[in-house]
């Protein structure tokens, strides 16, 4: 990902630890879009061929609503459900966490920062977290280094991007231009697509791991380079599953009893 601005309202601390400065029509990574959560492609295939692209963002019903009604003013539209762990889903396995800048020192201490970053982690593909407020508030700390020390942990231990945004204005200005990019992208593949995709072999290895529950795109490319084939994928113990980086408790014991499991219905020999 390239950009180039000489002013930015967002700052993007990329998991990947390059620093990037944000506009809002800038590119992020896009992703397939689902949303399971409700909203299906053949309901974004019909908004985005009946004429101006309005990108769907689910928000928790708990979530500030000055940055819905934000949002709503860009051009969204807003879904309001009780969402968990994150704030918003912008995109099938794409979540985003909103802290306040004291309550993201807060939780810092308090341990919470690292439980909510876990639970993201295992339950989204990909996920960013957005600290909102006045950086400066950083230089007061006794210990400023924890607050850096605690960015790093997010970032390299739960692949989780962290942006900062100056107030609920900008945030709202952020998921906006994220929803839209990753959503267009599914746009453009509907406008696009004549004949059905011949899949490589490596393809189909990948579309069958992420069959496993809680697998997408990147886990399955983790899991594939740890065990090196899918068999050894699915035949891999439980220990061997939380051997791979990203891969948590929750996810591991998903997956054991999705294979695990007698198929309903079958008759006891």
């Amino acid at each position: 990902m390239t950009l180039a601005a000489p002013t930015a309202d967002v700052m993007l601390f990329h998991s990947k630890f390059s620093l990037i400065l944000v506009m809002g029509s800038r590119s992020y990574r896009g992703l397939p879009l689902d949303f399971k959560l409700g909203l299906t492609n053949l309901e974004v295939r019909a908004s985005a061929l009946s004429g101006e692209f309005k990108p769907i963002i689910f928000a928790d019903v708990r979530e500030s609503m000055d940055v819905k009604d934000y949002m709503r003013e860009f051009g969204c539209e807003v879904v309001e459900k009780t969402l968990a762990p994150a704030d918003y889903v912008v995109a099938e396995n794409y979540a985003v966490e909103r802290k306040e800048i004291h309550d993201f020192l807060r939780s810092v201490f308090d341990g919470r920062l690292f439980e909510q970053a876990e639970r993201l982690a295992e339950t989204y593909e990909n996920a960013c977290l957005v600290v909102e407020g006045d950086i400066n508030a950083v230089k007061f700390m006794q210990t400023p280094q924890a607050f850096w020390s605690a960015l790093a942990k997010v970032m390299a231990d739960h692949n989780i991007a962290v942006v900062f945004t100056p107030d609920e204005k900008h945030t709202a200005m952020f998921l906006y231009a994220l929803a839209k990019k990753l959503q267009e992208e599914e746009r453009r593949k509907v406008i696009v697509k004549h004949k059905p995709k011949a899949y490589t072999l490596k393809e189909r290895q990948l579309l069958a791991v992420q069959s496993l529950p809680k697998v997408g795109p990147e886990r399955a490319e983790a899991l594939l380079r740890r065990f090196g084939s899918v068999r050894r994928v699915f035949q891999a113990t439980k220990r061997e599953l939380l051997s791979v980086k990203g891969l948590g408790e929750k996810t591991a014991q998903a997956i054991i009893e999705f294979l695990d499991t007698k198929y309903p219905g079958l008759e006891e020999p």
